[in-house]
């Protein structure tokens, strides 16, 4: 094909989506009507629920403030969504026959970003979605008439015994098929018993099913006899709030560094397990989307590589690294800046590296005050809660700390190559460049949009926030004068005894020597052996 721009390409196309109606879906689908407003149809794979059918959950979706500015200055343009009842779950997609010649007859680009994000699932869950589901989306792609990109949306971190991470998809020692062969044939309980020894260095089941999900779609593109699959690989690291588009600050989920940021807005997170000084690879939800959307374009338009598929690392660490330190420093600048309205401390948190520390630490500042806050809630007849919300926030941390103590290079040459084949105007609609954020400025905007999406906090109750802040702030310093009074005092009072009996000691001593007694005599003196007891007691 001619060259043309991004939204050009784009003008009179339809495109189907999976994963519409989470994070980053939404901000695809938003971005795609916004700025590419020649847009046809924009189909979206939705899995029904038993009291919502598939419109009533794009109306739902359409709520979302994400989509406020369409609402206002475009309407017309939330009319192209088109909602398609299915699941990458199921046989087919779960398409109906009618959709499906629809589908076929229309779709020209198809963005992939459905999958299961949870790090402790189950093993026949996660093959089900991140290895068979783009199974079921590749052999979908096959069907459509006028297919020009497939964009498949994986991570950086499939890979992590390796510690340079190319662009590529990397051989593994499990032929695909062949494990969702052996998985169909195993009951829960043995895969249960078997799933360590099968997800083997990597450090959960989504990382270890999307290394699987991206060599099974190489696999099938380039499967002998049929013509080639148009796929790209993008690969996010950690996605976080977004820089500018479609809000500042824009964030939906308490996942990865983002549920960090959420538990120390609200002082409920004091200490975490982090080395300091490792890179903290995170990438804004909306530079990937614009990587995404420019590379379906590129894949699209560019002449056609018959031996390899082109993999985007999505990431900043090699190009413009922020590291743990300055994540926590600027981050909680941010937070004490824009306070939440209600807090439970005054937020901190502290970096810890060393396993001894970080256990002895977790009790200091979590388990005691969840004891004292969930004590003060019973007696006054209320229902305890503390506790159960550090069991959450826990068992994120742990999750996230195979990524907090260590670091990997994810080398994105393919990205700077894209940017290089885009006008000054597609680089500013389009901007996917991770060189040009201040991640001291994104850092407050990433606190607030904390503060406005995922709490729901005004900005108008900010002077109250403030004032409850520095509340917070003063009953921390009375607190701990407190703490450090009582402290003093039990060194005090055990001081005060101590030299007091040893006194004793000496000058029993000094007596007895002088009056010529042996040793053996003051050994086996009465006044003495009680002395010595006390001591040896206390």
């Amino acid at each position: 094909m001619e060259k043309v721009s991004i939204q050009d390409f784009y003008t009179g196309r339809s495109i189907f989506i999976t994963g519409a109606t989470g994070f980053m879906g939404k901000v695809l689908v938003e971005k795609l009507l916004r700025s590419c407003p020649g847009i046809d149809r924009v189909y979206l794979l939705i899995r029904p629920k038993t009291d919502k059918d598939v419109r009533f959950r794009l109306q739902e979706m359409i709520k979302c403030k994400v989509f406020e500015w369409l609402r206002q200055n475009q309407p017309d343009a939330l009319k192209k969504l088109i909602p398609i009842s299915g699941d990458i779950t199921w046989t087919d997609l779960g398409i109906s026959f009618s959709d499906m010649q629809e589908l076929v007859a229309n779709v020209s680009v198809v963005f992939h970003s459905a999958a299961r994000v949870k790090f402790d699932d189950d093993l026949r869950s996660a093959i089900n979605s991140n290895v068979k589901g783009p199974k079921r989306v590749a052999i979908f792609c096959r069907q459509l008439k006028d297919l020009k990109a497939l964009v498949h949306v994986s991570t950086t971190y499939n890979n992590v015994e390796k510690d340079t991470i190319e662009e590529e998809v990397y051989p593994i020692s499990l032929d695909p098929q062949k494990l969702l062969d052996l998985v169909d044939c195993m009951d829960d309980k043995l895969l249960a018993s078997i799933t360590k020894q099968l997800v083997g260095t990597s450090p959960n089941v989504y990382a270890y099913t999307k290394a699987l999900g991206e060599h099974l779609l190489q696999d099938l593109t380039f499967e002998s006899g049929k013509q080639r699959l148009p796929l790209v690989i993008v690969r996010p690291s950690m996605v976080t709030a977004a820089v500018q588009e479609p809000l500042p600050g824009w964030i939906d989920n308490f996942n990865g560094p983002s549920g960090t940021m959420a538990g120390t807005s609200k002082g409920l997170i004091q200490i975490v397990r982090v080395d300091p000084e490792l890179i903290a690879d995170i990438i804004p939800v909306d530079f990937s989307i614009n990587l995404m959307i420019a590379a379906a374009w590129d894949e699209a338009t560019c002449a056609k590589s018959s031996d390899r598929i082109r993999v985007y690392n999505c990431s900043s660490g090699s190009l413009n690294p922020i590291i743990w330190r300055d994540f926590r420093n600027w981050g909680l600048r941010g937070v004490h800046e824009f306070p939440c309205k209600e807090i439970m401390r005054y937020p901190n948190i502290k970096l810890q590296t060393n396993r001894l520390l970080f256990n002895i630490e977790i009790i200091l500042y979590h388990h005691l005050p969840a004891l004292f806050f969930d004590t003060i809630a019973l007696l006054c007849g209320r229902k305890p809660f503390v506790a159960r919300l550090f069991k959450r926030a826990h068992k994120m941390m742990s999750c996230l700390e195979f990524y907090t103590m260590r670091e990997w290079n994810f080398p994105s040459q393919n990205p700077v190559l894209l940017m290089d084949k885009m006008s000054v105007q597609e680089k500013n609609t389009f901007n996917f460049d991770v060189r040009k954020i201040d991640w001291e400025i994104y850092m407050t905007t990433f606190a607030v949009g904390v503060r406005e999406y995922l709490f729901k906090d005004d900005l108008s109750s900010l002077p109250a926030a403030r004032k409850n802040l520095n509340k917070m702030k003063l009953l921390r310093m009375v607190v701990r004068f407190v703490i450090l009074g009582l402290m003093l005092l039990f060194f005090y009072v055990f001081w005060t005894k101590f030299t007091t009996e040893t006194s004793s000691i000496v000058s029993f001593l000094f007596q007895n020597t002088n009056n010529s007694s042996t040793v053996q005599d003051i050994l086996e003196n009465e006044t003495f052996c009680g002395v010595k007891q006390h001591i040896s007691f206390r």
